[in-house]
């Protein structure tokens, strides 16, 4: 029994969430273990590399974007997919779509704009054009700006 005055851990998250949240927020975890491993970073890295130069800053799409659209959802939705019926008991693919269905306009992120590249063109040609400029230098590189370090909280215990 706690006495007067002590703190007691309680943990309540499974408590607030519906079984649809519980699932959803498991899926999500394990789509970002998946877009972080390096099987799927150099798979990813290959696809962009492949196809990059094929993409043009223009209003007016080229019949080869459909072609790389449906390799693209063939190769890196399928991976992940695959990676996810490895990992989770029962997955859905289907289930999980309505999820980010019910979701979408509380979905923020770059998990979300992997996910969204799948069903959106827009996104998804969005996406190749930034890595073209990108290839191409066309934007600034920030990173030698940046310095990381580990935060450490005081305690004001």
């Amino acid at each position: 029994m706690a006495e007067s005055g002590d703190l007691i851990d309680i943990d309540i998250s499974n408590e607030c969430q519906n079984s649809s949240d519980q699932y959803f927020y498991n899926i999500i975890g394990c789509i970002e273990d998946i877009l972080l491993d390096d099987r799927f970073v150099q798979l990813h890295s290959n696809f962009m590399e492949q196809y990059w130069i094929h993409f043009e800053e223009q209003d007016e799409n080229k019949f080869i974007y459909s072609d790389i659209f449906r390799k693209y959802n063939e190769t890196i939705e399928k991976y992940i997919e695959d990676q996810l019926m490895k990992q989770v008991d029962n997955f859905d693919m289907n289930r999980l779509e309505e999820e980010l269905k019910k979701r979408e306009n509380e979905l923020d992120g770059e998990i979300f704009e992997i996910l969204s590249t799948f069903t959106n063109f827009l996104a998804f040609k969005e996406k190749f054009l930034d890595y073209k400029a990108m290839k191409e230098g066309k934007v600034m590189d920030l990173s030698k700006h940046f310095i990381i370090s580990k935060y450490e909280a005081e305690t004001a215990f």
